[in-house]
Parts: structure tokens; C-alpha cells; sequence
């Protein structure tokens, strides 16, 4: 009874929320004993700030004429305006952007806006894995492109991966899982290498920059974004992980002026309508009006950093602090990544295979999760390096 695209994409796995869907069965089924760690998914770290949650019960509360009417497709223009101005480049107004259910709306609107059926999409190694469902929704083929072994950024390889059909590039700094921040150089590179395909070939390559995690970037490293480099970059954020909203799914879409000029606007409000969404959420586009400040204060976020970072070092693993976002990428301690995951699982430890992100030989932490989940997991990692073994 299903649709075609639907059955040939019902067996997809979803690395990550298989892993969490997991967890909550064996959490309510009792098919795993004792606690149940689960630390795959991607959640916030604790509770909203106060000022945003003042701000939504404000929000929540108002009332005026056309409060819960419909509004323009592409969101509150005074809302639009400020994201705007947070993007900080010159001549990039309003009317660049758009309100967006999260940075997966703006994301899937972009690429709908921007790349036809039957084209390609790159992406760098390690992939944000819903990347492949979008492009499938989309029918766009995604092509990932290898990073170097220290997961910076490989521009011969973008080079070797560009072909007539590429369209666009989907660009994740701060990356997930890595948390690395690219640096301006790179950016650089990168819009150099553009350019010049862009002259031989005279087809244009739209840069989708996935900037999720840029507030949330540690002492060390600055937040960077392709916008200043490249012209045709249409830029996804969200207000998700960094004010601890994830659930409620909102965030915007700013595009280059020069990318915005002609009619690429209308392009991306029929492709938001197309979407299905209409609009972002009203209450939730009035919270960020009514919120004073957009600004993130990381300083717990960095402290439980460092703190998992040392439990893990005290464990016997091998890791790298992340520049940025919530999580540890972790090379696997033994010779079968999918046994060591296999082992966790039955040892009641949930994380997320690198096998989604396309790095199978490493597995993804959320160190963001409830803090004794966190120290299961790294206790149990530790104990199954040690014996080099996945005991059954």
C-alpha cells in the first residue's frame, strides 16, 4: 500500500535513533538490566535559560488582533530583520531570510529551492546522516566527500568529488559529530576551489552551511561561517541545542544578498509552503522576539566538556576535546567497531555509531546527556577496551 519512495526508504536506518528508539525499549520492556545509558541522541543540556522561558510564558500570554492568525509565509518581518542583523553581513536584510521549522526546515527548503532531481549534493565526511534523507526526499543524489584523518578539510577531495551534476554542498561547522570549527583559511580554500569550477564550468554550486552549533564554540577557537567568503551560501541555524529548545523545532534560513537577488525568495517561500509547514510556529517566532538577548552563556557547557573529557582519559580512552557543540567523537578501542557497539547495547550503554555519520570506526557521545548516563557509558567503554573484548 505504500508509495514507491516510501517503501524503498522504510528500511533506512536512522544510526542515531535507532540507537535512542533502543534505549527506550529496553528501558521499558526491561530487555536490558540495570541503568540503561543512553547518550545518542543529541539533547540540550538541561532546562531552557530562564530568560527564555520568561520569554515564551510572555509569548504564550499575548494577546492581539491577528495574534494567531496566519502571518506572511517566510515569518514576522521584524523577526526576520533581527536574524538579519545577526548574520552581521552588509547588505543582508530581511528580505534574505526566512523563519524555518529548526535548521533541518531551512536545510530541506534550501535544497529544494536549489537543487533539481537527478542532481548532487556533496557533503564532508563525517555526514550529519539525515543529509541522505533529505536529498532522497528531494530526489538529489548525496555524494560524501572524505575529510582528512584529522577531519579538517580535504580540498583536493572536494575537487575529485565535483562533476556537471553538483549543485550543492552541504557545509557543517561547528561539525557533528566532530566539533570541529573550520578555520577562515579553509573557508577560503573552499570558496577558491568554488569559484574556480564555477568559471570552467559554468555552473553554480550553492553552499548549504549547516551553523547549528556556532554559539556554542569553547575558548580557543572563534565561530566562522562560509556567508563572508562565498556569495552563493544560504546559511541554516537554529535555536535548538544552544538555548535548549530542541524540541520545539525553530530556526531561519538567511541567504547571500547576491544569492537572495532575482527571484530565489520566492523560490524558497514556495518550497516552505511545498514543505508543508506553511509557517514557522508563531509563539515560538514571538519568544525570540520578545527575547532581550540571543547570546549563549557556554560556561556550564564547558565545564561538563572538560569534565567528560577527563573521565574518559581516566578510563583508559583515547579523546580529543571538541572546538564546539555537544559531543565526543570517539575512535573505537577494538578491532570490530559493531561488536564494541554490540557490547555497549548489551551492557545497557546507547551511543551513536560512527557507521551513520560514515566513520565506522568511530562511535558519537552526547556529553550534554544526564551526567550519570554519561559515566556509565565511560565506565563501560573503559571496561570493554580494557578486556579487548565484547563479552556476550
Amino acid at each position: 500500500m505504500l508509495s514507491q519512495w516510501a517503501a524503498e526508504g522504510s528500511g533506512a536506518t536512522s544510526w542515531v535513533r535507532d540507537a535512542y528508539d533502543a534505549a527506550l525499549a529496553g528501558r521499558g520492556r526491561g530487555k536490558v538490566t540495570g541503568m540503561i545509558a543512553e547518550v545518542a541522541l543529541g539533547q540540550p543540556l538541561g532546562q531552557p535559560p530562564a530568560a527564555v522561558l520568561d520569554a515564551l510564558s510572555r509569548a504564550v500570554a499575548e494577546r492581539w488582533p491577528g495574534r494567531f492568525a496566519y502571518m506572511p509565509n517566510l515569518g514576522y518581518p521584524e523577526l526576520r530583520e533581527r536574524a538579519a542583523l545577526e548574520c552581521g553581513l552588509p547588505g543582508l536584510g530581511g528580505d534574505c531570510v526566512a523563519i524555518t521549522a529548526g535548521a533541518s526546515g531551512a536545510l530541506t527548503v534550501a535544497l529544494r529551492a536549489f537543487a533539481d532531481p537527478g542532481t548532487e549534493a556533496l557533503a564532508i565526511s563525517p555526514v550529519f546522516p539525515e543529509y541522505g534523507l533529505y536529498c532522497r526526499a528531494a530526489g538529489v543524489r548525496l555524494v560524501p566527500v572524505p575529510s582528512r584523518p584529522d577531519f579538517s578539510l580535504d580540498l583536493a577531495a572536494v575537487e575529485r568529488a565535483l562533476t556537471g551534476r553538483t549543485r550543492v554542498l552541504f557545509l557543517n561547522t561547528p561539525n557533528n559529530p566532530t566539533g570541529r570549527v573550520l578555520s577562515e583559511a579553509e573557508l577560503a580554500g573552499l570558496a577558491g576551489l568554488l569559484d574556480r569550477h564555477v568559471r570552467r564550468s559554468g555552473r553554480q554550486i550553492v553552499i548549504l552551511a549547516d551553523e547549528v552549533y556556532r554559539k556554542l564554540v569553547y575558548p580557543g577557537k572563534s565561530a566562522t561561517t562560509v556567508l563572508s567568503h562565498y556569495p552563493a551560501t544560504a546559511v541554516a541555524r537554529s535555536f535548538s541545542k544552544d538555548l535548549g529548545l530542541a524540541g520545539e523545532r525553530i530556526g531561519y534560513l538567511a541567504l547571500h544578498p547576491e544569492l537572495a537577488a532575482g527571484d530565489a525568495m520566492a523560490g524558497v517561500k514556495l518550497a516552505q509552503r511545498a514543505g508543508g509547514f506553511v509557517n514557522a510556529s508563531a509563539t515560538m517566532q514571538r519568544m525570540l522576539a520578545l527575547l532581550d538577548s540571543w547570546e549563549v552563556d557556554t560556561s556550564e557547557h564547558l565545564r561538563r566538556r572538560d569534565q567528560v573529557v577527563e573521565r574518559c582519559r581516566s578510563a583508559g580512552l583515547e579523546v580529543t576535546p571538541p572546538d564546539a557543540g555537544l559531543y565526543l567523537f570517539l575512535r573505537v578501542p577494538a578491532p570490530d567497531p559493531d561488536d564494541f557497539v554490540a557490547g555497549l547495547n548489551r551492557r545497557g550503554v546507547f551511543v551513536a555509531p560512527g557507521r551513520g555519520f560514515g566513520v565506522p570506526d568511530h562511535v558519537r557521545v552526547c556529553f550534554a546527556a544526564p551526567i550519570e548516563a554519561v559515566e556509565r557509558a565511560i565506565e563501560v567503554m573503559g571496561e570493554l577496551a580494557m578486556v579487548g573484548a565484547t563479552p556476550s
